[in-house]
C-alpha cells in the first residue's frame, strides 16, 4: 500500500510507514510554507503583484511572459460576445470557465500512470519524446525521470547537453525503444510560455525526426 498526502500545490507518494499520521505532516506542512510565495509552475518566476485588467489591452511580448496572463485570458474568456463568437457555454452554464476547475469533483476516468501508454507507442514503432522545463515544481524534471525510470528502459545516447542559438537549451538522454527525455532551461511548467525559441527548436526536432543538436566546441 502507498500513502497519499495532498496539499494545494503537491501530491506525494511514497510507502504506507507505520507512523503517526500527525507526524507525517509535518514535513509537509513546512515544505508547504517554504513554497507558499512561489510561482509552482515557474519556481524562479515572478509572481502576478498587479491583476487589475486595463480599458486597453496591454502590450504584449513573446519574449517577456506576463505573470498576469492568467487573469487576462480568464476575463477575456468569460465575456459573453467572446463565448458568443466562439459558440461556447450555448447552455449558459452557471459558473464561469476555469482553466483548472473543480466543478467535476468525481473525475474517475484518469489512470495514475500514462507509461503503460507510452510502452504501447513504443511498441508500434512510434517515436516518444517527453520534455520538462527545468523550473517547473508541478511536474518537475526529478518526477518525470523516477516515471521514466520505472519502464527500466537501456540507455542508448547518455545525458548531455542540447543547444540553440549557441547557448545550452536544457539537458537530454535517449532511450532505446526511441524514447527521449528532453529539458529545456529557464522554463516552467507551459515551456512555450517562458522559452519560445528554445521550445520552437525542441518541437521542430521532433516532427523532422533529428535529434536534439550537440556541439563539438567544449574541450577538455
Amino acid at each position: 500500500m502507498k500513502l497519499q498526502i495532498k496539499s494545494k500545490n503537491l501530491v506525494i507518494f511514497h510507502p504506507m510507514p507505520q507512523i503517526n499520521p500527525m507526524t507525517a505532516m509535518q514535513p509537509l506542512k513546512l515544505l508547504t510554507k517554504n513554497i507558499y510565495y512561489l510561482d509552482i509552475y515557474n519556481i524562479y518566476a515572478p509572481l502576478c503583484v498587479h491583476s487589475n485588467l486595463t480599458a486597453h489591452p496591454k502590450r504584449a511580448s513573446i519574449m517577456n511572459f506576463d505573470p498576469c496572463s492568467d487573469y487576462y485570458v480568464y476575463a477575456y474568456l468569460n465575456r459573453p460576445d467572446v463565448q458568443e463568437a466562439m459558440h461556447a457555454n450555448v447552455t449558459k452554464l452557471g459558473h464561469d470557465w476555469e482553466p483548472c476547475s473543480d466543478i467535476l469533483q468525481k473525475w474517475n476516468d484518469s489512470p495514475s500512470t500514462v507509461t503503460p501508454l507510452l510502452q504501447e507507442f513504443m511498441s508500434n514503432g512510434l517515436r516518444v519524446w517527453i520534455f520538462s522545463g527545468d523550473t517547473d515544481g508541478r511536474v518537475p524534471v526529478t518526477s518525470t525521470q523516477m516515471s521514466i525510470n520505472t519502464m527500466n528502459l537501456p540507455i542508448k545516447t547518455p545525458w548531455h547537453a542540447w543547444f540553440h542559438g549557441g547557448e545550452v537549451g536544457g539537458y537530454t538522454q535517449v532511450y532505446k525503444g526511441d524514447l527521449t527525455f528532453a529539458t529545456v532551461r529557464g522554463a516552467g511548467h507551459q515551456v512555450p510560455s517562458f522559452q519560445p525559441k528554445r521550445a520552437l527548436s525542441l518541437v521542430s526536432h521532433f516532427l523532422n525526426g533529428s535529434p536534439l543538436p550537440n556541439t563539438s566546441r567544449y574541450t577538455n
